[in-house]
């Protein structure tokens, strides 16, 4: 007798099954961009610092996270609900791309098992592998606030005025790789991140405050010969002030040995730089937000600092990095719009070498209304972008470019 295939054969026993049937039906949510460009003298455009700069005609690939949930059991108040969640990556070059091209890569994002209600209240008990009450700026697609993965959680836990939430996510180092040694194994070096957060305090009218604490663990094995690791925490509080038509959110965050390493570099907590000197810290300051200004403008805007000290071996500098990002819209009616991207930056290495860049864009926007988040949107624009330290445009022959095109998010 042939086989069924897989996807018949769960079919078939989810259809056969009158608790499956009485159900909410499967949930299918998701996100992509992808679009057409070219740039001046490069060829097909190219993105420049986008988490600086700002990600608006500055985006050069397809990208898409597809997320199938469904709830498989509810009984009594309590529910049990699987969350999957599939990407993948490629820069747009073809109709037909494969895992063959080295320019595509598809990744399991989410795989996870939540349960509500097993603990007498609203309590969210998790496990397996999760987006983690993420944070960002949308407008660079930054996330400053991160502690995805593999683990296990409890989340929504009823405390005083506001909610608890604790979890354990792996974060293994698969970078501390060495192809000269052979000690440096890539699954040499096991790290677990304890994430402690408590959100909703509430301060003022609008305003609430969210804290949390990250703990880095490194676990070494018996065949890691790799720099000395060290433990390392890191220190988030985040206020955020809302209004009608908008909100503006205030991030403090503050790192140790590891932790301060990632904060220099961008990380958001879920990437931990085991390898970082004795001693290093870091932190970060962000301020950013949304306004919706009247019925014909909206305005979104970053604005962040970061430093970090010791992280690198022979650091004869701090580590630091400014930038600001607006995006302001004028909105024609419910579905035009002219939307603008002006944004800087300028940031210093460890090793005292400057870098710099600006980036200015022009868009012309149909959206599936006329909010700030309204999606779909199709976007015509034009970029223009500087580097202002070196040549690193057109094969490093020029410190400028341009990129015009038309995208869809």
């Amino acid at each position: 007798m042939k086989k069924l295939p897989l996807a018949i054969a769960v079919s078939a026993a989810i259809l056969s099954s009158n608790v499956m049937a009485e159900l909410a039906p499967v949930e299918f949510h998701g996100y992509f961009r992808a679009g057409v460009g070219v740039s001046g003298d490069s060829g097909q455009q190219v993105s420049y610092q986008k988490s600086n700069l700002g990600r608006l005609g500055n985006e050069d690939a397809t990208y898409t996270e597809i997320g199938l949930n469904k709830e498989v059991f509810n009984d009594d108040g309590v529910s049990f609900k699987v969350n999957s969640m599939f990407s993948m990556k490629s820069n747009g070059s073809n109709d037909y791309e494969s895992t063959q091209d080295d320019d595509v890569e598809f990744a399991l994002r989410q795989f996870n098992v939540e349960a509500t209600g097993t603990l007498g209240g609203e309590e969210v008990v998790w496990a397996g592998k999760r987006y983690n009450q993420r944070h960002d700026v949308h407008i660079t697609d930054f996330y400053y606030w991160d502690i995805s993965g593999s683990g296990a959680g409890i989340e929504n836990i009823a405390l005083g005025d506001g909610k608890l939430a604790v979890s354990w996510v792996r974060s293994d180092r698969s970078d501390v790789v060495d192809p000269g040694n052979a000690a440096y194994a890539s699954d040499a070096l096991n790290v677990n991140i304890f994430d402690v957060r408590y959100a909703g305090i509430n301060l003022w009218s609008g305003m609430q405050l969210e804290v949390g604490l990250d703990y880095a663990m490194v676990n070494e094995s018996s065949q890691y010969t790799g720099p000395d690791t060290k433990d390392g925490v890191m220190g988030t509080a985040e206020f955020t002030q809302g209004f009608d038509g908008g909100f503006n959110k205030t991030v403090f965050q503050y790192g140790t040995e590891g932790y301060g390493k990632a904060l220099a570099y961008g990380g958001a907590g879920n990437w931990y730089g085991a390898e970082a000197e004795d001693g290093a810290d870091g932190y970060r300051i962000i301020n950013h937000g949304v306004a919706e200004l009247g019925s014909n403008f909206d305005f979104g805007h970053v604005i962040s600092y970061s430093a970090g000290s010791g992280v690198e071996a022979g650091q004869i500098q701090d580590i630091t990095n400014v930038n600001f990002v607006i995006r302001p819209g004028y909105k024609w009616s419910e579905h035009h719009k002219t939307v603008l991207e002006l944004g800087t930056y300028a940031g210093e290495s460890a090793d005292g070498v400057d870098s710099s860049g600006q980036k200015y864009t022009v868009a012309q926007v149909i959206s599936a209304g006329s909010s700030f988040w309204a999606r779909p949107e199709i976007r015509l624009y034009a970029s223009y972008l500087v580097n202002g330290e070196e040549k690193s445009f057109a094969g490093g022959t020029s410190d400028t470019e341009y990129n015009v095109g038309i995208q869809t998010e």
